[in-house]
C-alpha cells in the first residue's frame, strides 16, 4: 500500500504527468532580423542604337554629256569609293555647299559665255575646296590650283608683289580657257579633266603606249584615277543635296560677294594701307577682297582693284588728288 502511494505521487511530480503543474509556454521564437536589402546600383540608361543611313549610288550619271559606264564593277566601285567619302565628310562638303553659292553663279557665267559645260564648275570644287588661298605641297596655288609654268603659259602674273592664281576672276578665265583647249587636244571631256590634274603630255604618252582612248580603262597616276570620279561624285551630292542629308536653309549659305571695280595706275609704290583708306576701308578688308597682293605695297603699274560697293567714285578722286601714301624708304635703303 505505502509503495502504491509513493509511485502515484512520483507520477504526480512527473513534468507532463497528470498532476504536474502546467510550466508557461515560451514565446514563440522571434525571427532574427534581416539585413536591409542593398541599394541596387544604379542603371545607365542603354545608349541608343546608332544607325547610319545608307545612300545608294546614282544610277545614272554623265560628265558634260558624256554616260559614266557604271555597269562595268571597276568603274562603279571607283565611283562608289569617292561617293562614299563626299557624303560622309559632313563638315567639308557642307562647306562646299556654302561656298558654292557664291562663286558658283561667277562660273557659271563664263562657262555659258564660251559654250563649256556647266559640270565643269565642279571642278574648283574638287581643285580647292573654293578656297582662294589654297596651296598645295606641290606649289599649285590658287582657287584653280595653277602651277606656276601653266598660270604664266595663261597670262596669269606672278611675281615678288602680285599672285594673281589668287585672284578668283582671272584664275577662273585662264582655267576655263585652258579646259577648252585639252578637250580639243583629247577625246573626251573625261580625259581633258584627267589632264587637267596630270597633265596633257602624261595622258598622251599613256594612251599612246596602253592603246586606249577611254579614260576609265587607262592606267594613270592614282591621283588622276581618282581625280575624274570625285568630280562625278561631288556633282551627284551637289546637284541633289537634300537627298543625301544636307540641308541648309538660304541664310546658311554664303552669299555672292558685291564689289565695285577700279583701275588704277599708280606712278610710284604705294601702301596698300593706303588704297584701302581711299576706298574706306581698312587693310586687312582690302586684301581680303584682292588676295592677289602678296606684300604691304605695290610697285607702279596698272591694277585692277576690287572695292567695296559703292566707292569707286572716292577711291578715283583720291587718285586724282594725291590721297595714296607712297612707300617711304627706309634709312637703310637710301643708302643703298
Amino acid at each position: 500500500m505505502i509503495v502504491i502511494i509513493l509511485l502515484l505521487g512520483c507520477l504526480a511530480l512527473w513534468p507532463g504527468g497528470p498532476g504536474a503543474r502546467a510550466l508557461p509556454s515560451a514565446p514563440p521564437e522571434t525571427p532574427p532580423l534581416a539585413a536591409p536589402p542593398a541599394a541596387a546600383a544604379p542603371q545607365a540608361p542603354a545608349a541608343p542604337e546608332v544607325r547610319f543611313p545608307y545612300f545608294p549610288l546614282p544610277e545614272k550619271l554623265s560628265l558634260c554629256g558624256e554616260a559614266v559606264p557604271l555597269k562595268e564593277p571597276s568603274v562603279r566601285e571607283s565611283l562608289d569609293r569617292e561617293f562614299v567619302i563626299v557624303v560622309w565628310s559632313r563638315a567639308q562638303t557642307t562647306m562646299w555647299l556654302k561656298r558654292a553659292h557664291r562663286y558658283f553663279p561667277e562660273v557659271e557665267r563664263k562657262l555659258k559665255s564660251r559654250g563649256l559645260p556647266d559640270d565643269l564648275k565642279y571642278v574648283v570644287l574638287v581643285e580647292s575646296d573654293l578656297r582662294l588661298q589654297a596651296r598645295s605641297h606641290a606649289g599649285a596655288t590658287g582657287p584653280w590650283q595653277f602651277m606656276g609654268p601653266t598660270a604664266q603659259r595663261f597670262d596669269l602674273t606672278i611675281n615678288n608683289d602680285v599672285d594673281q592664281r589668287l585672284d578668283f576672276g582671272s584664275a577662273t578665265d585662264a582655267a576655263l580657257d585652258y579646259l577648252k583647249i585639252l578637250r580639243r587636244q583629247l577625246p573626251s571631256w573625261a580625259l581633258a579633266l584627267a589632264a587637267y590634274n596630270c597633265g596633257e603630255g602624261r595622258v598622251k604618252r599613256e594612251m599612246a603606249a596602253q592603246r586606249v582612248r577611254n579614260y576609265y580603262h587607262l592606267a594613270l597616276p592614282e591621283e588622276t584615277e581618282r581625280y575624274v570620279y570625285r568630280v562625278l561624285a561631288a556633282k551627284a551630292v551637289c546637284e541633289a543635296p537634300a537627298a543625301y542629308g544636307f540641308d541648309i536653309p538660304p541664310h546658311g549659305l554664303y552669299g555672292p560677294l558685291d564689289y565695285d571695280q577700279a583701275e588704277a595706275i599708280l606712278t610710284q609704290e604705294i601702301m596698300v594701307r593706303s588704297l584701302a583708306a581711299a576706298c574706306g576701308t581698312y587693310y586687312k578688308d582690302f586684301k581680303d577682297m584682292n588676295p592677289w597682293i602678296k606684300g604691304d605695297s605695290l610697285p607702279p603699274g596698272s591694277y585692277v582693284f576690287n572695292l567695296p560697293p559703292g566707292s569707286a567714285d572716292r577711291f578715283a578722286k583720291a587718285q586724282r588728288f594725291g590721297g595714296l601714301e607712297p612707300k617711304v624708304e627706309t634709312p637703310s635703303q637710301l643708302k643703298q
